[in-house]
């Protein structure tokens, strides 16, 4: 019904977006896929792709109870649609508890076009990347994901994957790293799994991949700004009265 769509880069990057902060529930009479987010242009963002994708309203709830100071406003979206749930399922899109799940990057995708491959980066680093300046004029980009230690073989050969569509890229990364994350209520441990993006592929990382979370998106383009005032000072000569 929906596999037409397997060339749209929308498709991908709703596959993605779900991989890493969305969720995918298929139980009993419940086929319902939901985002969260504090960005309400992330959730207008989503709510386009599914109406142009299949058709499909979304219902959005707002959640704006502060439990902390630091706290915000949060904002849930959610599609009912039995259709949409099991189509997601069968191109590949992970079911129910991602920590405690095996998956790895669809097929459709790693032999898609460089914008369906571009796009499904774009909805992962959207929902599970991070870029930021830890001290002055030192940015750092990353990518991490949490995995049962049951799995955690698995998920670093996800990472890999993502790392590798990366490299196609000419975007350089940091070998996949393991940390403990904490112990779940059954017992068992989590380990987080994250990798960095190298600042001198920051240029080619906005090209073919960029952010759609707009935050991120200015963030980058900081760093590239930085990047750029510090390459032309190494480049300049020397001030010979200094």
């Amino acid at each position: 019904m929906y596999k037409h769509q397997l060339a749209n880069p929308k498709l991908a990057y709703v596959v993605a977006a779900i991989t890493g902060d969305g969720h995918l529930q298929i139980k009993d009479w419940r086929y319902l896929t939901s985002f969260f987010s504090k960005e309400i242009e992330d959730i207008e963002a989503m709510k386009i792709c599914f109406q142009e994708l299949f058709q499909l309203q979304g219902r959005m709830y707002i959640d704006d109870r502060k439990k902390h100071k630091t706290e915000t406003r949060v904002y849930w979206l959610f599609f009912i649609s039995k259709p949409v749930a099991l189509f997601l399922k069968e191109i590949g899109t992970p079911v129910g508890n991602k920590t405690n799940t095996v998956f790895s990057i669809p097929e459709w995708v790693l032999r898609g076009n460089a914008q369906v491959r571009g796009a499904y980066l774009r909805g992962l680093f959207d929902t599970e990347g991070t870029i930021f300046c830890r001290t002055v004029n030192r940015w750092q980009m990353g990518f991490k994901m949490a995995k049962n230690e049951a799995i955690v073989d698995s998920g670093i050969a996800y990472l890999n994957q993502i790392r590798q569509l990366l490299a196609d890229f000419q975007i350089k990364c940091s070998p996949v790293r393991k940390g403990f994350l904490n112990i779940r209520k059954d017992g068992s441990k989590s380990f987080e799994l994250l990798f960095n993006i190298e600042l001198t592929s920051f240029g080619n990382f906005y090209k073919y991949v960029g952010f759609g979370h707009l935050k991120k998106q200015e963030k980058l383009l900081s760093a590239l700004a930085t990047a750029r005032v510090a390459k032309r000072l190494r480049q300049s000569p020397a001030d010979p009265l200094g």
